[in-house]
């Protein structure tokens, strides 16, 4: 369902730069903390996000940008990320200052070197590549940040890039002498893309621009994560989802973030297993809470796939729905995926059954995708309507050749999903504003 921009939406890890050595460039870095939407409280975000992921955004700020002659200082719309590591603060700190060593951490990276240091400040050059089976999918870039080193935290600034213009900063605040609240704020400028490849599909697939920024934050924070944390997996019972395990309170903050911010927020749980006939299949879910002024009479509309043509109309070619005994639907999607480089056709199934009027649940039943799993639900909150899906989906190595490609990505089995949630929400908001 929400997997037509599968290629595009991987690419949301590469949030990155493309050039060479410059002097020092004076900055004094105005990133809105993370914790700015928590009232400045470190243990109220750590209560929430937990080991998990945790994706939101941030009212538009005016922040400072030395490289962009133009508007020098514009109201942007940072994200932020969060999660809690089971490491001190030290061991978060050393990670991520030691930036010749982001090579073992980031699984894209494959050199980097420092090239002018002045104190707290250091420009590191990077050399990132993804190769594929398809080369003019291939991705080699090389890029350079300016890091600013402070107490705790890492303010990150882009030299030049295929993405021009951005800025970044990392936080960590010490919660016990175990654990550590890891955070992560940023934006880019997607509107003026320079690298070939990188301007092909953001024109190709303009929604793609939606779920960059989140799957950046989940590629950086995965990356992180799996550094600093040991290996472990949870085992999903028949029909059983991962729970974000919010209290009242808590999902009212979550409520009040998207409400203001106009903006999904998303959880990346940690890894699960999932019952299949064959055995348990890992999978990788995402849930992800959108706010709504409209009603949920007017919105439950988008839990059914007939619907879902006019949020993709470039995409979707064709849904064929069969409504089958057990009154569940089977829909047959077809889906033609153009990068702009590329043409990438394929085929799935999804079995719909619906619970209430306002909920779905859906898996892969045939077609091209064989592991794709979710659910979403309108539920009225307050004065509007508050959705709530949780989905997880993954391409198999039986795949189709163009589609299978994609396994050659990092975390192929999550970053899809993150992106893909914010553009389905996203796009119902744009749809609903349009009447």
């Amino acid at each position: 369902m929400k997997y037509f921009n599968y290629r595009a939406l991987c690419l949301s890890l590469i949030f990155v730069p493309s050039l060479s050595y410059s002097a020092i460039i004076e900055w004094k870095e105005n990133i809105p903390s993370a914790l700015k939407p928590f009232q400045n409280n470190s243990t109220e975000l750590a209560s929430i996000a937990k080991d998990q992921i945790l994706i939101y955004a941030h009212t538009n700020t005016q922040t400072s940008i030395p490289t962009r002659k133009k508007q020098p200082n514009p109201n942007v719309k940072f994200t932020s990320s969060a999660i809690v590591l089971p490491v001190n603060e030290e061991k978060v700190a050393k990670t991520l200052s030691q930036f010749e060593n982001f090579v073992g951490l980031f699984p894209t990276l494959k050199s980097a070197k420092i090239l002018n240091q002045e104190k707290n400040i250091t420009q590191v050059q990077y050399k990132i590549s993804i190769p594929t089976p398809i080369p003019v999918l291939n991705f080699n870039e090389t890029i350079v940040f300016q890091h600013h080193i402070e107490a705790n935290s890492i303010s990150s600034l882009i030299v030049d890039a295929p993405v021009p213009y951005g800025l970044g900063k990392f936080e960590w605040f010490k919660l016990d002498q175990n654990h550590t609240l890891l955070t992560l704020t940023q934006w880019g400028d997607l509107n003026q893309p320079k690298g070939f490849l990188f301007s092909k599909v953001l024109n190709a697939v303009p929604e793609a621009k939606m779920g960059i920024p989140s799957g950046t934050h989940a590629f950086l924070l995965e990356s992180i994560r799996k550094k600093l944390t040991a290996p472990s997996s949870s085992a999903l019972k028949p029909g059983q989802f991962p729970s974000d395990q919010l209290t009242t309170s808590q999902l009212a903050k979550i409520a009040q973030i998207s409400r203001i911010t106009e903006h999904p927020v998303s959880f990346v749980h940690t890894p699960t297993t999932v019952p299949y006939q064959h055995g348990a299949e890992s999978m990788r879910f995402v849930t992800t809470y959108q706010y709504y002024s409209q009603p949920v009479q007017q919105l439950q509309k988008w839990t059914q796939p007939v619907h879902y043509k006019k949020l993709f109309p470039r995409q979707l070619k064709s849904i064929d729905i069969e409504t089958l005994k057990d009154q569940t639907q089977l829909a047959d999607f077809k889906v033609e995926l153009g990068l702009g480089v590329i043409q990438i056709p394929f085929r799935f199934k999804l079995n719909f059954s619906f619970p209430q009027s306002n909920q779905n649940s859906f898996y892969a039943q045939g077609g091209d995708l064989k592991y794709i799993k979710g659910k979403m639900q309108f539920d009225k909150f307050q004065q509007g309507t508050l959705l709530k899906m949780t989905n997880a989906g993954k391409i198999d190595e039986k795949a189709p050749f163009l589609i299978r490609a994609a396994r050659s990505l990092p975390y192929h089995d999550v970053l899809p999903t993150v992106g893909a949630n914010v553009v389905f929400a996203l796009k119902v908001k744009n749809e609903e504003q349009k009447k």
